[in-house]
């Protein structure tokens, strides 16, 4: 029953006598069901106790998938304590043994915004700098933890501040936490690897009492997770990992590719690989085969059709003069498809490309979901803006005001903001005319009255550009002026760092958003319409989502816009580590195309409009890497058409390199 519907290679794998494993697993190629064979295989037919198998997953959806599955084959309740994230078992172990780190059995996991007071409140006591942005301390704090560095001995990198400073921060932050009972996300796995590792007489209980450690998604795994499970470990070794390097996109957020890539070495490991994909056809995975075949850092393997039965619909090539022309395609397409009820998603590198596509979307009555985040006039750096906007076009703009009026931090805190406030409820008044009468009135220090009267003037000076200038210039004075895009570009914490990134692309969309009006009313109304355009979420068949959300997921139509150098793959990608951020694109592209089950839609834009100017796209390097055969012959020449005319009595010495490898790719596909 168990090996009943498993092929030749999975049987292989699940039926592994003792030892490390690695299961190299494609996509699409079975790999949770290949996990939770190995699971039942253990306790039924080589009657393991279910109590001493670890098994590790990276989402609470997977783990209570495998318990599920497991249960359902044995004809048993399985509720182990070993069987899910790395995070919620390692909760567990903390709770037997907290004492051996100072704390009751009974402490608390403070949510993100707790731990962002509580920063707060050491950096206050000790009278640090009040600008320093607790988020960003907590972020630095939290990646020393998933790196295995403790307060009491930290080497600080943190750039904007002194190793002194974050020293102070951090040990004192800990010794809070100690003192409150509680915890954060990184101390679950940092106090319990401390535990093992100062105690040899608790590890060698867990050593002795787990006879198998499984781990699904290993190239997932950071520093210490990896560490944890080789503490854990016995003399029989018998580890089970299943993953795919060639899926490994989390590096930016601690996720080490090496730990894949040493496991065969370092365990002196068989490698077991499942290449059938039993999800898409031959044209979706040869092309994704021959994308990943361009990096070097790989174990290697090739992805073949399982399922001989389905059709090998070609991948769709689609070129377009603008971003526009390429999400009415996309919108268009999927509503004349929308009948046959199937399931769609459209895979973005930057959030900044759903606005266009969503603006389509909604044109066109399609009900869709943003799948890992807001829509993208929900996001919050948008609203920050529009706040500006209202307020220069309403003084009485309230909630406005309340939302940018220390934002970028401007040292106004809350104690100005509640008189400002209460003098304006009061005497009737907004906001802004609250303030403005304060100030004449000196009701504030001088240091305060400066801030707020360069505050009115900003919003004084934007309402009369309303009228003075179009849109998008209003939009960019707006976000330069404000400091808003400054406060974006000097983090220096990598992880929000990448975030900032996104945000700032988000910005510049926003201003192309803004540039398809003529005056500020009409695109404010147009955002409160696209905001309360909500979707009965029963009746989602589109899903609109980064290639980073993606993973693990399946559909059957999947459209891949923007397939341009610079966005795909990204330019600040490659600017930060080069070909190891290529490799990282590469795979990130691989895990694209194999979303697909029956149809794959690519596209690029030859033109892109970013902040107020008209930019000429090259095709992705990626395109080239796929083999001519795999597209559909019949290419919409769209862009291309316009592209030609545009240069055709142009001397082809005298086009520019980008020009030239663009209408050669052209020719190439045509």
């Amino acid at each position: 029953m168990i090996l009943e519907k498993l092929n030749t290679e999975q049987k292989k794998a699940v039926i592994h006598d003792k030892g490390p494993l690695l299961v190299l697993s494609g996509a699409g190629t079975g790999k949770t069901r290949v996990l939770t064979a190995r699971f039942a295989h253990l306790v039924k037919k080589k009657q393991i106790n279910p109590q001493t198998i670890m098994a590790v997953t990276f989402t609470n959806k997977a783990a209570n998938e495998i318990k599920q599955r497991v249960s359902e084959e044995l004809q048993l309740d399985i509720n182990s304590q070993w069987i899910g994230t790395f995070h919620s078992i390692f909760s567990k172990f903390l709770r037997k043994h907290s004492t051996k780190v100072g704390l009751k059995s009974n402490f608390t996991i403070l949510d993100s915004e707790d731990q962002k007071k509580l920063i707060k409140q050491v950096i206050s006591f000790l009278k640090l700098d009040n600008d320093l942005n607790e988020g960003f301390v907590l972020n630095e704090i939290q990646n020393l933890k998933d790196e295995i560095i403790f307060s009491e001995n930290k080497s600080s990198i943190l750039e904007n501040t002194s190793t002194n400073d974050i020293d102070k921060i951090y040990k004192l932050y800990q010794e809070r936490l100690v003192d409150i009972n509680s915890v954060d996300f990184g101390d679950l796995l940092l106090h319990s690897y401390s535990i093992l590792i100062n105690n040899s007489d608790i590890l060698n209980i867990y050593k002795k009492h787990l006879s198998h450690i499984l781990i699904d998604e290993f190239q997932d795994t950071n520093i210490i997770q990896y560490r944890l499970i080789k503490l854990l470990l016995n003399e029989n070794n018998n580890i089970f990992c299943v993953g795919d390097d060639d899926q490994s996109i989390y590096a930016w957020r601690g996720a080490k590719l090496e730990n894949i890539l040493n496991f065969p070495k370092e365990f002196k490991s068989q490698v077991i690989k499942l290449t059938k994909n039993y999800r898409s056809n031959d044209s979706i995975l040869n092309a994704a085969s021959q994308i990943i075949a361009h990096n070097k850092n790989r174990l290697g393997k090739n992805l073949e059709c399982a399922n001989k039965a389905i059709k090998n619909n070609k991948i769709v090539l689609q070129s377009f003069y603008s971003q526009e022309e390429e999400s009415l395609w996309i919108a268009d397409t999927i509503n004349n498809l929308s009948s046959n009820n199937k399931k769609y998603a459209i895979l973005v590198r930057l959030t900044a490309q759903m606005r266009s596509i969503e603006d389509k979307l909604i044109k066109y009555a399609l009900p869709y979901e943003i799948i890992g985040g807001p829509r993208f006039f929900e996001r919050k750096e948008i609203k920050d803006i529009i706040a500006y906007l209202k307020l220069a076009s309403s003084n009485s703009s309230d909630l406005s005001f309340e939302r940018i009026i220390n934002l970028p931090r401007r040292g106004i805190g809350e104690q100005t903001l509640n008189i400002i406030i209460k003098y304006a409820r009061d005497n009737k008044i907004s906001f802004l005319n609250s303030t403005k009468e304060l100030i004449v009135k000196e009701k504030f220090t001088l240091s305060t009255s400066n801030k707020l009267s360069t505050f009115i003037n900003l919003i004084e000076k934007c309402s009369q550009l309303i009228n003075k200038t179009n849109l998008e210039d209003l939009g960019i004075f707006i976000i330069e002026e404000s400091g808003y895009m400054k406060m974006l570009e000097i983090e220096k914490n990598i992880k929000k760092k990448l975030e900032n990134e996104t945000r700032i692309e988000n910005l510049k969309e926003l201003v192309n958003a803004m540039s398809e009006f003529s005056n500020l009313d009409d695109f404010l109304e147009h955002v409160g319409l696209v905001n309360q355009n909500i979707q009965n979420k029963e009746n989602h068949k589109i899903s609109l989502m980064t290639l980073h959300a993606a993973k693990g997921l399946e559909f059957d139509e999947v459209f891949l816009p923007g397939w341009e150098e610079g966005i795909f793959p990204s330019s600040r990608a490659l600017d930060e580590k080069g070909n190891k951020s290529l490799e990282e694109e590469r795979r990130l592209a691989y895990v694209g195309i194999t979303r697909a089950k029956s149809n794959l839609r690519i596209s690029y834009a030859t033109s892109r409009y970013t902040y107020g100017v008209n930019n000429f796209s090259i095709p992705s390097r990626f395109l080239s890497e796929i083999n001519s055969n795999n597209f559909n012959s019949s290419i919409s020449q769209e862009g291309s058409l316009k592209l030609k005319n545009k240069n055709k009595n142009e001397n082809n010495d005298s086009l520019s390199p980008g020009k030239k490898r663009m209408l050669e790719f052209l020719e190439k596909y045509k």
